[in-house]
């Protein structure tokens, strides 16, 4: 009897700490037509629903990546252009993962705004690719940037206005014809923020735990304006740039996924094809 009972206790603790780490998936766009693995449904997918702050941000109907999945493009140019879209119904952010696969046909960047109150309580995560080859977290309260606004024009870059600017380590030789994919995950936990930048075809498993992608590229530990807030795709004068497969989690382990699922087979498809 009292094997039983052990066992029995073994059984829901174990189911407790599962529940308690696995993180829950609140958004995932993958913009294809239909789509049935689109988080909380295919609306998220609709270009037409992706309202950017800053009318001269045009996304446009869904475009190709070279493996012929579907992707969004923004397909305007100019720093007067730049600024935040939020995320279809993602406003009660405060801790979690933020991702997505990125390829450029520029040489500006794009990025994330998360724990977004209004014009200047949140924060910026910028992955620059050519023009500015550096990972930079900044905060809106520091005025790190204003819609219409590049981050040089807002001394968010190497200006002194940013909370931190490190090499994004992709090296010179980088291109401009949407033909490599990039992965971009940031994890924001409490004060913490960390991130990952690198190839697609370095990552054997996007759904996979942070610590299991390596150390992070930058690594920011003070943000104290802790939300909740909005989540927004930003870019400055990132033209023709295209984006897939944008994930949002709340707090805990990224290990909710089947990973015999649609969804997980999804990125493996786009990682695959570069």
């Amino acid at each position: 009897m009292r094997r039983t009972h052990l066992v029995v206790f073994i059984a829901m603790f174990s189911v407790m700490l599962i529940s308690h780490a696995s993180a829950q998936i609140i958004f995932y766009a993958d913009f294809e037509p239909g789509s049935s693995d689109a988080i909380p449904d295919a609306s998220v997918n609709d270009p037409a629903n992706w309202v950017p702050e800053n009318a001269g941000t045009i996304w446009a109907e869904t475009a190709e990546f070279p493996d012929g999945s579907n992707a969004l493009h923004q397909t305007a140019e100019g720093c007067g252009i730049s600024g935040d879209t939020p995320l279809p119904g993602v406003d009660n952010f405060t801790d979690g993962l933020i991702q997505a696969v990125f390829s450029w046909q520029d040489d500006d960047g794009v990025g994330f705004q998360f724990r977004r109150v209004g014009d200047d309580s949140g924060y910026l995560v910028a992955f620059g690719y050519i023009e500015t080859p550096q990972i930079i977290i900044g905060s809106l309260a520091d005025g790190c940037c204003p819609s219409g606004n590049c981050l040089d024009q807002c001394t968010c870059e190497n200006g002194g206005n940013e909370l931190l600017g490190v090499d994004h380590g992709l090296g010179d030789a980088l291109s401009m014809d949407n033909s490599v994919a990039y992965f971009a995950r940031v994890e924001v936990s409490g004060s913490s923020i960390r991130v990952w930048y690198m190839e697609l075809s370095e990552v054997s498993d996007i759904f996979a735990d942070s610590s299991e992608l390596g150390d992070p590229v930058a690594e920011y530990d003070g943000a104290d304006e802790a939300g909740p807030g909005t989540v927004g795709l930003w870019h400055e004068s990132w033209g023709n740039g295209r984006v897939d497969s944008v994930l949002v989690t709340g707090p805990g382990l990224l290990t909710s996924v089947d990973p015999h699922s649609k969804l997980s087979t999804t990125w493996g498809d786009v990682k695959s094809s570069y």
